[in-house]
């Protein structure tokens, strides 16, 4: 039985499209239903035996209360364990956040999820929490929103500020990697030290990495068109107000 078991578990995960995300619960519910059949064939060894196997079934009836009572917070991680296999939020390889906790999903276990914080560090967090807590998996992201502000230094003309925001949206509109969903660049604020433009998109990956180079490219270019428009970045300016006394 136990070799059955074994087997079964083997050809489970051998099949499975994804072993990575099984292979977690498969070790543990392996590990307990082994335990099940040794329980099962020492039972029928004593009823084969003679042995009046009633008192003894009623003594792990009542066993199995007490100790249900006694592991109630196990009972919640797997109970969440099944939940997170069920409903599939995550998977191993995601990278999440809930709570204040943040990093790649490693392994979804029986009792705890494995995280791998961006640190190195690894975080076991209880199944009853994550499934507790608002979960936010950033892996699942099908587009990442580009979002600056520039305060452009006073002094420009109207004309230079209306061509350089008009080659900030011919940029953005002609980027092959910039989506025209909610695509905005606006001359937002006349503020006391520096005009402020604003300037929203979407970039068409989910992945950080692509879009850090996207990103990058892009600040490269908006550098060019102040350059070639003659404008330049205001600079933070600190005021001190001396009050004289009365």
């Amino acid at each position: 039985m136990l070799a059955a078991i074994e087997f079964a578990t083997a050809v489970f995960l051998s099949n499975s499209a994804n072993k990575r995300y099984w292979s977690g619960i498969i070790r543990p519910v392996r590990t307990i239903l082994k335990i099940l059949a040794v329980i099962t064939i020492l039972l029928m060894w004593l009823s084969d035996a003679g042995y009046n196997i009633s008192t003894l079934l009623a003594g792990l009836g009542i066993g199995s209360l007490a100790l249900a009572l006694a592991a109630q917070k196990t009972l919640e991680n797997v109970i969440g364990a099944i939940t997170l296999y069920i409903a599939k939020p995550i998977a191993p390889g995601d990278y999440c956040k809930f709570g204040d906790v943040s990093g790649t999903v490693e392994e979804i276990g029986l009792r705890s999820t494995a995280i791998r914080r961006l640190d190195r560090t690894l975080v076991h967090v209880p199944n009853s929490a994550i499934v507790g807590v608002n979960l936010e998996n950033i892996s699942e992201t099908d587009r990442r929103r580009y979002n600056k502000q520039l305060w452009v230094a006073i002094g420009c003309s109207a004309d230079q500020l209306r061509l350089a925001i008009l080659k900030m949206r011919e940029l953005l509109l002609s980027h092959p990697k910039v989506l025209d969903t909610a695509l905005r660049v606006r001359f937002d604020e006349i503020e006391r030290d520096a005009y402020r433009i604003g300037l929203n998109a979407y970039i068409s990956t989910s992945s950080m990495p692509e879009f850090l180079a996207v990103s990058e490219d892009i600040n490269f270019r908006l550098l060019g068109i102040l350059e070639s428009t003659g404008l330049q970045l205001a600079l933070p300016q600190q005021r001190i107000v001396l009050e004289r006394p009365d």
